[in-house]
């Protein structure tokens, strides 16, 4: 009976050996290793990815060797996982543990083969947006003379980072009746802002620009110089509270010239009465109360006037009319020039009102998008009309001095929504640069 049992099991290891040989490609059993030996490692490669919140296991692909108890390398072939997502944000430390620790690593992102990164931490700095992000890494492990396995593994995660909003001022200085610029990047689309500040401004013109939002405040012209704090409190659709961004901002002085203006009687009281400030308010007003979020205009503004004139009047001047006791603040810049003098387009956009009104003579207003108009009183002709979409440099009219006006002169004005704003400012720079 005992040479029956010596002789099976020498059948058996001869048959093993067989089969081993039949099968060998560079000493390794290509057969599964697992029929014959349990292999000590198949439950050992498995990357864990460990965040303060939680540890996510990703399973590989690839081959891993490994010497079985005959000496002969046996190959441990994983098949395509399942793909797995992780949510992220910039301060999420995230941290990679093997069971075996690699010889080498690379760290990828799938849609860029061409920049690797040593460390997850590198990864995540080069990430700035929000969205889902499929990364790729690498392990590798050398065949190394005191080692008994050597292989190359793949992991696949997706990572759906959300960064934190943060405030970007984009105007250097700021004055009264300027436009304060900022945005807030890392917006997302099911978020909802609210800003609450003790800055005085007018009505706030905000609009989305990639995952950003872009905000235009137009500083009140009557505000006093000092420093100022804007509070952001930014929600989601189930009204969470995702972040609240706040940032200080430096209001400077500014000093206005006064303006003693003399006007007929006759001109005054036909122009200047009660019916002209509503009509004024039924169109013009209600002409720049909506406007398109996307942005029509071209960099820098450009004057409307080409040919040579005079700076009668600039933006912000205190202004006292017929020696009377209360003033107002103009609200542009009068540009004098002959009657008939071209008037152009000062950047493109959609044409909201042409008309002849009591207060303001012959009016067009252009909507350049996300609350930005630019109006253009007293007028001798109207060459656009309401609808029309001009072009930065189009001709629009000819100057005149129709409406409230002491002689041939084009008022023009910028305005966020309604509230004027200092016209200069965006002669000299893009608003959104």
């Amino acid at each position: 009976m005992r040479k029956i049992t010596v002789f099976t099991a020498a059948l058996f290891l001869i048959i093993l050996i067989t089969i081993a040989t039949a099968n060998n490609v560079n000493n390794e059993i290509r057969l599964n290793p697992n029929y014959f030996f349990k292999s000590p490692y198949e439950e050992k490669l498995d990357l864990n990815i460990v965040t303060e919140e939680k540890i996510l296991t990703l399973s590989p692909t690839g081959d891993f060797h490994y010497k079985n108890p005959l000496g002969l390398y046996s190959v441990i072939s994983k098949s395509e996982p399942i793909s797995k997502s992780l949510k992220i944000n910039e301060t999420t430390n995230t941290i990679l543990q093997f069971d075996i620790k690699p010889n080498h690593m690379a760290i990828r992102l799938q849609d860029n083969d061409s920049v690797v990164f040593e460390s997850m931490s590198d990864l995540l700095t080069s990430i700035d947006k929000n969205g889902v992000y499929p990364v790729v890494i690498d392990a590798d492990w050398d065949r190394l003379d005191d080692k008994d396995y050597y292989g190359s593994l793949q992991y696949r995660v997706e990572f759906d980072v959300t960064l934190y909003p943060e405030i970007q001022i984009k105007t250097v200085d700021n004055f009264p009746g300027n436009i304060l610029v900022l945005s807030i990047s890392n917006i997302k689309d099911n978020y909802h802002t609210e800003l609450t500040t003790d800055l005085s401004h007018g009505l706030i013109s905000n609009a989305p620009m990639g995952d950003s939002l872009v905000y235009f405040i137009p500083i009140d012209i009557w505000a006093v110089a000092g420093d100022y704090i804007l509070n952001f409190e930014i929600k989601n659709d189930a009204d969470e509270i995702v972040a609240n961004p706040s940032h200080t901002i430096k209001i400077n002085d500014k000093d206005f010239v006064t303006q003693y203006l003399y006007i007929s009687e006759e001109v005054y009281e036909t122009t200047n009465s009660d019916a002209a400030y509503k009509e004024f308010r039924e169109k013009v007003q209600t002409a720049r109360s909506t406007s398109t979020l996307k942005k029509l205009w071209e960099g820098e503004f450009n004057l409307p006037v080409k040919d040579s004139y005079v700076l009668t009047t600039d933006y912000g001047e205190i202004r006292y009319v017929n020696d009377q006791i209360t003033s107002s603040r103009h609200s542009g810049l009068d540009l004098a020039a002959p009657t008939g003098t071209e008037i152009y387009a000062c950047n493109s956009g959609n044409v909201v009102l042409s008309e002849y009104l009591i207060l303001t003579g012959n009016t067009i207003i252009i909507d350049h998008g996300m609350g930005v108009f630019t109006s253009y009183y007293h007028m001798d002709t109207l060459s656009s009309q309401e609808g029309d979409f001009v072009n930065k440099g189009d001709f629009v009219g000819t100057m005149g001095s129709t409406g409230f006006s002491t002689g041939p002169h084009l008022h023009w004005s910028i305005s966020i929504y309604n509230t004027y704003v200092n016209t200069w400012q965006v002669l000299e720079y893009d608003l959104l640069p």
